[in-house]
């Protein structure tokens, strides 16, 4: 072959062949993130994303302790010092998620008192205040409610102990006699007290977490957060026409 016609075989296609180039290099862009995109249990919320991410996606979509996994069409999240929780709902604009003890008939009191942020990057979205628990063995009088006494709390109770909460500032002394402290129990911020000791449901709770480099005004720009391994930073990807909880 002449190198005239060489090289009339290579101007003719040269443009194919950039081309090509081209639509491969956005398709290897596109497929980077495509294994991250949001997904969720069932057709319902949440949508899980980046912090978050199911424990059958890569590691690099979401940030450890983030892990939440399906059982049926509902959410779970594992807390390793609490035990499992249905995810009710998440917010990444305001950063929180709202959950429920899996054991929907849960003792609420049994619940916090086993409930531990302790290792997670996780907070009480509202700020929480302690309370004392007492275990007595007769009926307190009427009369200790005007001091923030409540009970007796059922689900902790049995005919010999009969189990009441105050707040925490009170002192053994300020206690009758056959009432004796037995611990104490953090109570988030706008759970009402009083339906709590006396319900038998687990109530849920709402969560927080640190916001991420970037993630704040990514998300209230109507976009989500992402993250690149490459420069192992969070990247901001846009959403058309839809803007994301």
């Amino acid at each position: 072959m002449s190198l005239v016609m060489s090289l009339i075989i290579l101007f003719l296609f040269l443009p194919y062949t950039c081309t090509l180039a081209k639509a491969s290099a956005e398709d290897n862009k596109t497929d980077k993130y495509e294994f991250c995109q949001p997904t969720n249990c069932s057709n319902r919320i949440p949508s899980i994303r980046y912090p978050f991410r199911l424990k059958t996606q890569p590691t690099s979509c979401g940030l450890e302790g983030f892990e939440l996994s399906c059982l049926s069409d509902k959410t779970i999240w594992h807390l390793p010092s609490s035990g499992d929780y249905y995810v009710l709902e998440i917010s990444y604009l305001d950063r929180s998620i709202t959950i429920t003890d899996v054991n929907e008939t849960a003792c609420p009191f049994q619940s916090l008192i086993s409930f531990n942020l302790t290792n997670s990057k996780f907070f009480f979205l509202h700020s929480n205040e302690s309370y004392a628990l007492y275990n007595c063995t007769e009926k307190v009088s009427p009369g200790w409610t005007s001091y923030g006494l409540i009970g007796p709390i059922n689900c902790l109770s049995n005919e010999n102990n009969l189990v009441y909460i105050i707040d925490s500032e009170y002192s053994m002394e300020d206690m009758p006699p056959y009432c004796r402290k037995s611990g104490t129990v953090e109570i988030p911020g706008g759970l009402p007290l009083q339906d709590i000791a006396t319900t038998a449901r687990a109530r849920p709770v709402v969560l927080g977490w640190e916001a991420l480099d970037g993630c704040n005004d990514c998300e209230n720009s109507g976009n989500y957060c992402g993250f690149n391994t490459t420069s192992n930073s969070t990247i901001c990807v846009a959403v058309k026409h839809k803007k994301r909880k």
